[in-house]
């Protein structure tokens, strides 16, 4: 299989750029853009690879045509994987969002398999969001507004509903797996740890999953899992997207104990940081509703809009 590699300078040109899906470490892969063409059929034109993780690589990609060869002209992000074993999470995020659609979760536009160079290789062609990771952005300008910090909150919590009307949880909220679109709002991508919280109620379904720093109490004794426990890992972004910083600095133990967000020096609103206290309660049950809070987090934004406008100090950056 020919390896398809790329110079030092050419990772630094990719390292720096802004773009959706782009991941700190870009490790050299065996995929070649003409063999993934030839493969697939010449449906789809392939461009920048723009991201390469743990579990595949991805391209920006033009499908050209659709499965059965009619027109299509839609731009992707086109995901190959890499490695056989991540086969349960590729079929498990799309059967989570196959017959989902909703402006806060990516679309999914085709999957299937493909013959790479000899190799047989799932594909998936995702909505290609344009924009950045909300983990860019931190670490490219720092912690955010409130102003900013609000449209996330209302958007990833309106995707935690979306996916909880199927029972499904999410799993593993953090800043890289939250696309900010140049648009404007937020988008809810990989859901590859995703689980059914009625169903699937295997020992090795409550093992702990997402990434640590991120989880629940709940979540991180490897008990059963609800919505609640995604609006407390959003919880925990939302705080850090104000500190500029991870709260525990990425310890999970602090998460355990339970802590608040009125226990940091900021200079926020005290109606988000209240709310934010609720969302990181130890309890489950004590946790807003994920439609309810999405509905809050809207109101609140516009009550702060309309205070800024007639010149009340509302929309303050965090200090801290």
């Amino acid at each position: 299989m020919k390896s398809f590699r790329r110079s030092v300078g050419e990772r630094n040109v990719a390292e720096s750029r802004p773009e959706a899906y782009l991941v700190d470490c870009m490790p050299d892969h065996p995929f070649d853009p003409a063999d993934i063409e030839a493969a697939l059929g010449h449906r789809y034109s392939i461009g920048r690879e723009i991201a390469i993780g743990g579990q595949g690589v991805i391209f920006r990609a033009t499908r050209i045509s659709q499965p059965d060869g009619s027109a299509a002209n839609d731009v992707v992000a086109l995901k190959l994987n890499l490695h056989p074993h991540q086969e349960i999470r590729v079929e498990r995020e799309i059967t989570t969002v196959e017959n989902i659609s909703h402006p806060t979760l990516a679309r999914l536009i085709e999957h299937g398999f493909c013959d790479v160079a000899g190799s047989r290789t799932r594909y998936v062609a995702w909505e290609f969001v344009e924009g950045q990771t909300l983990s860019l952005r931190l670490r490219v300008g720092g912690r955010l507004l409130d102003s900013e910090v609000l449209p996330i909150g209302r958007d990833v919590a309106a995707a935690i509903a979306e996916i909880w009307s199927r029972r499904m949880v999410h799993g593993d909220i953090k800043p890289s797996n939250i696309m900010l679109r140049d648009s404007g709002g937020a988008v809810l991508i990989d859901l590859g740890a995703a689980r059914d919280s009625e169903h699937d109620d295997t020992m090795a379904a409550r093992r702990p999953f997402g990434t640590w720093g991120y989880f629940s109490p709940e979540q991180a004794r490897g008990e059963r899992v609800t919505c609640a426990s995604d609006i407390f890992s959003l919880g925990v972004v939302m705080l850090e997207c104000l500190l500029g910083r991870h709260p525990t600095a990425h310890h999970q133990n602090g998460l355990d104990e339970g802590f608040r967000a009125t226990s940091f020096k900021l200079g926020s609103n005290p109606s988000l940081l209240g709310m934010m206290d609720k969302m990181l309660s130890e309890r489950p049950l004590f946790r807003p509703i994920p439609a309810d809070l999405s509905r809050y987090f809207q109101t609140l934004k516009q009550k702060m809009e309309a205070e800024s406008a007639t010149g009340a100090p509302a929309l303050q950056r965090a200090q801290g």
